[in-house]
């Protein structure tokens, strides 16, 4: 049996073990070549590009259930994260700035184009970083945003969420999830696990608080740790949900799963270095979204009367449009 190589590309972008760039940066393009390809793979292995134990059982819970034949095998060497003196450099700014000047100027004849196809060889292909075209330009990828569109769709009937309950949408309050006992140690970094995980690097304060004030005004508000489940439930629970509170993270990507026109609010926090890239995902899913300030804390404390003015749509702190 032929193999082929699917490598996630090492050289761009954040590290593909965090949720966010995981999902966009490897698991939605590849499902992209995947269905366009699959006639072409019945007969052939595919040998997979491990990116972190964590973000492997993703891809490993949609692979199980499909007629194609995978291994999981680590193809290339990948970053942990980038250092706060690497993104700040005079090299870098500059980079961004020409390559944002060339998307301008030259369109998708722009170098820039490297993020987003797919470079096909002879026995492997090379996965496009979405996640960064998309924080670089403002959208998905115009070639492939009927299809991710349809990738969302076949996710959602492949998680049953249509055919679960959908009367009295979901508050849906993202609790950050702990970090798992294996990621201490050397071992640790040899599987590239992301330094303070979860709610180890920042958390929400005041949830409990929060989901009492609004459940006694029956906004049907639910906890969800999403660290915590499989993709399926993560999808399930997402699609019913109208309205989305968390504390900016890799998770806020499952905003992606939400009914088109939710509302989503994301309480900003202090130290992190790079432009918040979920406001330009809720655009581009349709989504209203709203920041809250952090007023310099890493672990902010939820504030109800805050959030209810933003859902009787009294306090205006949107973002402005980035797509």
């Amino acid at each position: 049996m032929k193999e082929i190589k699917i490598i996630a590309d090492p050289t761009k972008g954040g590290d593909l073990g965090n949720y966010w760039h995981y999902m966009l940066g490897f698991f939605l393009p590849f499902l992209v070549w995947l269905e366009k390809n699959s006639d072409y793979l019945k007969d052939k292995k595919l040998i997979i590009d491990s990116c972190n134990p964590m973000t492997d059982r993703i891809l490993e819970e949609f692979l199980k259930e499909s007629l194609f034949s995978y291994e999981m095998k680590q193809l290339s060497e990948k970053k942990l994260e980038i250092s706060k003196k690497y993104w700040k450099s005079y090299r870098e700014k500059l980079k961004r700035r020409l390559l944002k000047l060339e998307i301008k100027l030259r369109d998708t004849k722009a170098s820039l184009f490297i993020f987003h196809e797919f470079l096909e060889k002879k026995d492997s292909i090379i996965i496009p970083r979405w996640d960064v075209y998309l924080e670089l330009i403002g959208t998905f990828p115009k070639a492939y945003e009927s299809q991710i569109m349809s990738i969302r769709e076949s996710l959602i009937d492949w998680a049953d969420s249509q055919n679960k309950e959908t009367s009295g949408a979901y508050t849906l309050i993202l609790k950050r999830s702990d970090p798992p006992t294996s990621t201490l140690g050397k071992k640790s970094i040899e599987k590239r696990w992301l330094k303070g995980y979860g709610s180890e690097r920042r958390q929400l304060l005041g949830i409990d608080s929060l989901y009492h004030e609004l459940e006694k005004r029956d906004y049907n508000p639910f906890i969800f740790a999403s660290g915590d489940h499989n993709l399926k439930e993560q999808i399930s629970v997402h699609y019913r949900s109208k309205t989305l509170i968390a504390i900016r993270g890799a998770d806020l990507f499952n905003m992606f799963w939400m009914p088109s026109n939710s509302t989503v609010i994301m309480q900003a926090s202090s130290g992190l270095i790079n432009k918040a890239a979920q406001p330009i995902l809720a655009r581009c899913c349709g989504h209203k979204f709203y920041e809250i300030p952090h007023h310099g804390e890493k672990s902010p404390r939820l504030n109800f009367e805050t959030i209810r003015s933003i859902l009787n749509g009294t306090r205006n702190t949107k973002i402005p449009n980035h797509c």
